[in-house]
């Protein structure tokens, strides 16, 4: 009768698959792909409790476990969850849903957890996250209570850092993870993990980009001449594009439109830290369509079929920017630079510019600025995340506005020969 009285209940959930008394045990099995199977548990005064088993690692092992569920579908849409998210997210939702998870006994523990759930980001950027954690925030607070950090313990950690011979640039790299994880532990839900993030307002060293290396067009064609011949159309068209070296070494041939000079790119090869991948751009609107000049698609091999690579090696392989420096750069430095067997320069006819393979990027960009193309499109067609970033790196090359201005100054400021005499 028992029996009877629970299987009637599931009659009325289950849709598909079976329930049914096998050895002794009530059992249920649906028809859910992919994803752990809920199953009953009768409790002493008749009600079912619904199990989702699942494997967990603990303390290094991988151990059986479940969670457990008032309703079968409750118990089905958390299976599904496991099978979107996995069970390590999955178990952690459940646990902040239900109210049920303290914050980390220190920083390196909530730390790694943020790592751990951290979503959109390469692995290779994990990787270099725990190295910050175990390198240079373990040392020195790892091992406080989350909630013991301060500003004031910020600020130390920035000193030291500072100490120990990093620069402005490695530390607002550092300082940036650490900010963010504290913000997330902030605003964590239903029970923020700490009351603020105490990294705001925090003033870090000051860290100024070295300044841009970009080519007179006088300094361009002394350049290209002295860069073997094979080199020359993939240079002008670094130049035109302005895309960057990863982005030229994976755009094809289908990627050329030869009646309107169109390239579009949406794709770039990124490196994991043990290898390289193709991938998207670095930002959203690096995905886009550049117009370059007609005369540069004409240098170019395109009776080739649409997926062939656009340039390569000699072997049909990408052409990466470290390769495009050793074999099309250095050759050119080589002929205009001269050096004492001191290493002493003698002769530079570069004045002392040391180009790299975004070189070219950074001229075709400042080009186009120089001649009067309004930022915005500069910025667009450059692949620039905002109109502030072109605005902050190239801006002082727009003198358009700067040079209408200055004439409205002259019309204003008098002239000794129009100045009233002083005696009168």
């Amino acid at each position: 009768m028992e029996r009877d009285h629970v299987l009637n209940g599931l009659a009325a959930v289950v849709v598909a698959g079976w329930c049914g008394l096998v050895d002794g045990k009530y059992s249920v099995y649906l028809e859910v792909p992919y994803m752990p199977t809920p199953r009953p548990r009768i409790r002493r005064d008749g009600t079912v409790l619904w199990q989702v088993p699942i494997r967990i690692a603990r303390e290094g092992r991988v151990v059986q476990s479940s969670k457990s569920f008032p309703t079968l579908e409750a118990a089905i849409g958390w299976a599904q969850l496991v099978d979107k998210l996995g069970v390590a997210d999955a178990v952690a939702l459940l646990e902040f849903q239900r109210g049920s998870t303290a914050a980390p006994a220190t920083v390196t523990d909530w730390l790694n957890t943020y790592v751990d759930h951290l979503t959109g980001v390469e692995p290779y950027t994990k990787r270099k996250y725990r190295a910050y954690i175990v390198n240079d925030i373990a040392p020195f607070m790892g091992h406080l209570p989350l909630d013991a950090v301060t500003q004031f313990t910020d600020a130390a950690w920035v000193l030291w850092l500072e100490e120990k011979g990093n620069s402005g640039k490695t530390i607002a790299n550092k300082h940036g993870f650490f900010a963010a994880a504290m913000a997330a532990a902030a605003r964590m839900r239903p029970k923020p993990l700490i009351a603020y993030n105490p990294c705001e307002g925090i003033r870090l060293p000051r860290h100024d980009a070295p300044e841009m290396v970009f080519f007179e067009p006088a300094e361009y064609a002394l350049f290209l001449s002295a860069m073997p011949q094979r080199w020359h159309a993939q240079t002008e068209f670094c130049l035109a594009s302005m895309a960057s070296p990863s982005e030229v070494g994976a755009l094809t041939v289908g990627d050329i439109n030869q009646d309107t000079g169109g390239v579009r790119i949406n794709k770039a090869f990124k490196y994991t830290g043990t290898g390289w991948r193709l991938g998207p751009p670095k930002t959203k609107r690096g995905v886009r369509t550049v117009n370059v000049p007609i005369e540069t698609i004409e240098l170019l091999d395109l009776d080739r079929p649409h997926d062939t690579l656009l340039f390569h090696t000699r072997r049909g392989t990408p052409i990466r920017a470290a390769y495009f420096y050793q074999e099309a750069i250095l050759p050119a430095l080589r002929e205009l630079i001269e050096v004492d067997d001191q290493g002493n320069v003698v002769v530079d006819r570069l004045a002392g510019k040391r180009p790299s393979p975004y070189t070219l990027r950074h001229t075709g960009i400042s080009w186009r600025l120089l001649g009067g193309v309004p930022m915005f499109v500069v910025s667009r067609d450059a692949g620039h995340d905002s109109y502030d970033t072109t605005d902050k790196r190239y801006g002082h090359l727009d003198r358009t506005a700067s040079a209408a201005a200055a004439k409205v100054i002259a019309a204003k400021i008098p002239r000794l020969n129009n100045l009233p005499d002083p005696k009168i």
